[in-house]
């Protein structure tokens, strides 16, 4: 078989593949046949099973003979592909848009979407109010090219410029209710104002749960913080505090116990939410302390620095008492889990914790023409860099999308 043969049919597999994450987006996650799912993967999702399909189930069925195609059979096949397309009435109708691309956030996601969309000569629209999660930081040290750290309210500038110069608009507002089950694109405004778009990325990212204690919001970045990757490392040799029981408060406290000199997870239970598994690598590890049936009632501010001192804390004791106490502690995680700001977009489809569905290595959304990217579809590394980077991915894909309607 020589190369060309080769090429053709891998163009044919993915074809089939595309059209094979279509209809399961159609009928939904649950729908998928037993037999096709992967239950020794833990992505055993019909995303994986589409993009990824040469795992044992699959390989168990061979292809057989080979497939040749002729060059000129899968230009045909191309161009065909195209050409329904252009003249479908979808095409017709997304060209009567305001804007080609719509960009809904303001954080380092919808930014670089940004920069990117606007090299591509796309002018894209960013409606955002401000620069999300990232905003309410202060300086941000592990953003690559800023060897000293950066400030991130300056961050979120330096790319609002850089995105602004190359063509992107930007529209300072809320958005109140974004209609994705019509074409183009309806985005309504928090002033009252309805905006059509052609393409829509989703970038409005997700905002931490907090507990709701006394001094919680008046400390933040000031030794109360919700992510250990990004600001454990200024707790090197010092008392860190991780507040919760679920997974994400034991990757919280395993990250920081190899960087604190003790680390003592408060949970208001009796019992760890987090999975067997992470929960027997925190209760083996001779640094983390955990204080049982405990909940933090107030968090303590320095009179002289204004920086987080210490914790009162009430703990439920044998005798169903409530006993009080301080704690001293130089910082605080409070980390209860995070909730993914897509409850305005109508017609998308989310997982059970409301994060968007993703083709997995893409930014394909259940909705063509609607790209996610950040912390709204990603559960699990939310930071500022990876973020970025699935806003340049959303950009590349929705240019890609638009390109194939003829806008």
């Amino acid at each position: 078989m020589n190369i060309k043969t080769i090429t053709t049919c891998v163009f044919l597999l993915t074809l089939e593949a595309t059209a094979h994450a279509t209809s399961l987006f159609d009928s939904g996650i649950d729908d998928v046949p037993t037999e096709e799912k992967d239950e020794e993967n833990m992505y055993a999702t019909f995303f994986d099973r589409v993009v990824i399909p040469a795992r044992e189930s699959v390989r168990r069925n061979a292809l057989g003979e080979a497939i040749t195609v002729s060059e000129s059979d899968a230009a045909t096949i191309k161009s065909g592909a195209a050409g329904q397309c252009s003249e479908d009435a979808l095409t017709v109708r997304i060209l009567e848009a305001d804007r080609k691309l719509v960009i809904v956030g303001g954080g380092p996601a919808g930014l670089s979407a940004a920069v990117y969309a606007a090299r591509a000569g796309l002018s894209p629209l960013i409606i955002a109010r401000d620069g999300g999660q990232l905003e309410g930081t202060s300086d941000v040290h592990n953003y690559p090219g800023f060897d000293e750290g950066v400030d991130a309210v300056d961050l979120i500038q330096r790319l609002e410029r850089q995105a602004e110069r190359f063509g992107a608009d930007r529209k300072e507002c809320g958005v109140r209710d974004v209609d994705l089950t019509c074409r183009p694109f309806k985005v309504y405004c928090e002033d009252g104002e309805v905006i059509t778009s052609s393409a829509v990325v989703i970038a409005t990212g997700a905002s931490p749960r907090w507990i709701g204690a006394e001094g919680e919001q008046e400390l933040i970045s000031k030794g109360v913080h919700t992510c250990a990757t990004c600001d454990g490392y200024f707790y090197r040799g010092k008392h860190a505090v991780v507040i919760g029981g679920g997974d994400t408060a034991m990757e919280q406290a395993l990250f920081l116990a190899r960087l604190a000199s003790r680390v003592t997870l408060i949970h208001r239970g009796g019992v760890l939410r987090a999975s067997k598994a992470m929960a027997t690598r925190v209760l083996k590890h001779p640094n983390i302390l955990i204080l049982w049936n405990t909940s933090v009632k107030r968090f303590v501010a320095d009179g002289s620095t204004g920086a987080l001192s210490s914790l009162d804390i009430e703990t439920l004791t044998t005798m169903g008492e409530n006993a009080t106490s301080n704690l001293a502690v130089d910082g605080a995680f409070v980390a209860i889990g995070h909730t993914p700001n897509s409850e305005k977009f109508r017609g998308v489809r989310t997982d059970s914790k409301g994060y968007i569905y993703t083709l997995p290595g893409s930014t394909v959304t259940s909705v063509t023409g609607v790209f996610a990217a950040g912390d709204v579809q990603d559960d699990l590394y939310r930071q500022a860099i990876t973020s970025a980077g699935t806003g340049a991915m959303a950009a590349m894909d929705a240019e890609r999308w638009l390109c194939e309607h003829g806008c």
